[in-house]
């Protein structure tokens, strides 16, 4: 009999070391900033670029996170059983259909230097993940027909988190990630004013203040 799969733990899971969240902060400073270069067209793949990345880099986060509190789970100290791991599989299916349509994307911008190096790159990784995101996007015409199979029926962390797998396809938790961070860099290339490499900030509500000074002459030249 085959044993049950143990819980995925969030050391095997690394965490992303981009900071989307400070570029998603730029990237609302640029709409003060003239950017006569920049067509309207280009402004609007870019923030599209930026929306999906963002969304997903957010769900990976929110998976690993929820993945962390399964590991910190204590019956006593919580007065039962919690289960976080079961809201797991959502997070990481929406992250691997932003993933996909990011990179379908960024292979298409052509005159990005960045871009093309992306998708040379992760060729393969992009290719396992295009395989699983297919896959689960046809699933709902496999359980109308009693056509299951074997394997997971949703996208759930397997190898105590080394991979993400459905049905019989499975792929590297570490790939994942690492699309992911050259997903951001490739974004972050677009707002050349934006350090790729800062430091990475918390997420949260943009916020915006305002200051104002004001200066009064005097009729005898002096200011207060």
């Amino acid at each position: 009999m085959k044993s049950a799969e143990n819980f995925p733990t969030a050391e095997n899971i690394p965490d992303l070391s981009g900071n989307i969240e400070g570029l998603k902060r730029h990237s609302f400073m640029c709409v003060f900033a003239p950017e006569p270069t920049l067509s309207p067209d280009d402004r609007r793949i870019r923030a599209w670029l930026l929306h999906t990345i963002i969304s997903a880099s957010r769900h990976y986060t929110r998976a690993r996170e929820l993945v962390e509190l399964q590991d910190n789970a204590d019956q006593s100290r919580d007065g039962g059983a919690i289960f976080h791991i079961l809201d797991v599989s959502e997070q990481i299916e929406d992250c691997v259909a932003a993933t996909y349509r990011a990179c379908m994307a960024i292979r298409r911008l052509d005159s990005c230097q960045e871009a093309r190096k992306f998708s040379s790159n992760f060729h393969t990784s992009i290719e396992d993940l295009r395989l699983v995101r297919n896959q689960f996007d046809h699933m709902h015409s496999q359980v109308t027909a009693a056509e299951t199979g074997g394997g997971p029926i949703s996208i759930v962390f397997g190898d105590e988190g080394k991979s993400i797998k459905f049905r019989k396809l499975s792929m590297g938790t570490l790939s994942l990630n690492a699309l992911l961070d050259g997903a951001y860099r490739v974004v972050a290339s677009l707002y050349p004013a934006f350090d790729v490499n800062s430091k990475k900030e918390a997420g949260g509500p943009i916020k915006l203040t305002m200051s104002a000074s004001v200066t009064v002459t005097d009729a005898d030249g002096n200011t207060r």
